[in-house]
């Protein structure tokens, strides 16, 4: 199912629209089986923007909810590198082409700063930039702000490769 945006859909141009499609992961191997999510539903994930660049950006709403908080009641680190795991992911898998990243890649290397808290019932904005696509590696970087005040709490940087036709590292 598709995530709401924050415009009208018919306003989104073919590389938002893209994106926006590619934004909710692919479905489940299968559906009665349990995996890693970081909830878009409950946490009202909402795609607000892409451009195809350079560079290439994209950003997304999302609000905290408990499930996705410590004992603290603020963003629980593992939950904030998995929101960047998959929505950093959707830029190389919006570039690809057969052979060059078809598959989003894999993680390599996710390297997330946390600068501060993010308590529950937190508005957020996550912007995600492509610094640098080439034919075997991607790097792509990762702002998570405070969507009132624009002040930064997470920053992070996602290197993947590229995996299709096997792995030869």
């Amino acid at each position: 199912m598709l995530i709401p945006t924050t415009r009208v859909y018919n306003e989104l141009d073919e590389f938002e629209r893209h994106i926006h499609r590619l934004s909710t992961g692919p479905p489940a191997l299968d559906p009665d089986t349990k995996t890693w999510d970081y909830f878009p539903g409950a946490c009202n994930l909402r795609f607000e923007s892409a451009t195809r660049g350079p560079p290439a950006r994209c950003s997304y709403l999302f609000t905290i909810v408990p499930e996705l908080c410590n004992i603290a009641g603020n963003l629980h680190g593992g939950c904030a590198a998995t929101i960047v795991d998959c929505l950093t992911s959707v830029l190389p898998l919006a570039l690809s082409s057969p052979g060059h990243f078809s598959t989003a890649g894999t993680t390599r290397n996710l390297h997330l700063t946390y600068i501060r808290p993010v308590p529950v019932e937190t508005e957020v904005r996550i912007v995600c930039e492509m610094v640098n696509m080439g034919q075997r590696m991607v790097l792509i970087k990762a702002e998570i702000c405070r969507a009132e005040d624009g002040k930064v709490c997470i920053v992070a940087d996602h290197e993947k490769v590229n995996i299709d036709g096997g792995s030869s590292l």
